[in-house]
């Protein structure tokens, strides 16, 4: 008889969020079609152009993202439904596999908030993906983190509200510093404007990875503050440069959005030039 445990075997990814939310509020976003709509499988550049969920056991759902004007579609069926504690579902992207795969997602609730973890079983022939599909997880669980918020927060999870945006700002950091630091393996430094080139980048990508560093350990510091008890506060405090300043920080977001709503698809096209010739 053929050996068939090749194709039974899986491989798990794991990814944890915490929330500044019910367990309960949490759990219903994941069922809810407006909510869903807005993080479950939406990507920076494209738009969910239908959400269609039967939460039932047994019920099925479909998601869909239209990118660069292509509509991929994701799909599954809900195996257990335990409000306010699991949902077990099967996945499939067709447009990718034809395979399916089951992801469970666990939610503890705390004393403030939350923690979800979401578990992946993929086949082990997909292993290889399993960071990019770390990845995309974690960005869709950032993105519903800070979507869902309990009412009247505290100082502190209003603090770790604000790390997701720097933490992706510090992977984006890294990213930049290590493309900077390996182009410097494709200059023949015999060349006079190679070794210019070779120093610009090599100072850029000393820089870069600094600051991805220190932003990382400050958006880490963030996110460990829900726990920060309450202080007493003097509200005859505030004033306007505390209104200029939050205004600052508000008007900067809304510059970045529309800056990255350019170059995201950009970049986009010219990774997956990349991909299609490895080699180039």
């Amino acid at each position: 008889m053929p050996d068939t445990r090749t194709k039974m075997q899986t491989h798990t990814i794991r990814v944890t969020q915490r929330f500044a939310a019910s367990a309960e509020r949490v759990y219903d976003a994941f069922l809810d079609p407006d909510k869903a709509s807005k993080f479950l499988f939406a990507t920076p550049t494209g738009t969910v152009v239908r959400c269609d969920i039967d939460a039932r056991v047994g019920g099925a759902f479909s998601i869909v993202d239209r990118r660069n004007g292509e509509d991929v579609a994701h799909t599954g069926t809900y195996v257990e439904l335990d409000r306010p504690r699991k949902i077990v579902f099967t996945f499939r992207v067709e447009k990718y596999s034809n395979e399916s795969s089951k992801v469970t997602i666990d939610i503890r609730p705390l004393n403030r908030g939350c923690e979800l973890t979401l578990t992946q079983e993929i086949p082990a022939a997909f292993a290889s993906f399993e960071e990019r599909t770390r990845s995309g997880w974690a960005a869709i669980l950032h993105v519903a983190a800070e979507l869902l918020i309990d009412d009247a927060p505290t100082c502190g999870i209003g603090v770790a509200q604000h790390a997701a945006i720097p933490a992706a700002f510090a992977e984006m950091a890294d990213g930049l510093a290590r493309t900077l630091i390996l182009h410097r393996r494709m200059l023949r430094l015999e060349d006079a404007a190679a070794r210019q080139e070779d120093d610009v980048y090599r100072e850029l990508g000393e820089m870069w990875t600094r600051i991805a560093s220190l932003v990382k350990e400050a958006a880490a510091r963030m996110e460990a503050q829900r726990e920060l008890p309450m202080g007493a506060h003097d509200e005859s405090a505030w004033g306007h440069e505390h209104v200029a300043a939050y205004e600052t920080f508000v008007t900067s977001q809304s510059r970045l959005l529309a800056l990255l709503r350019i170059a995201a698809p950009r970049d986009e096209q010219g990774l997956a030039a990349m991909q299609a010739n490895p080699s180039a």
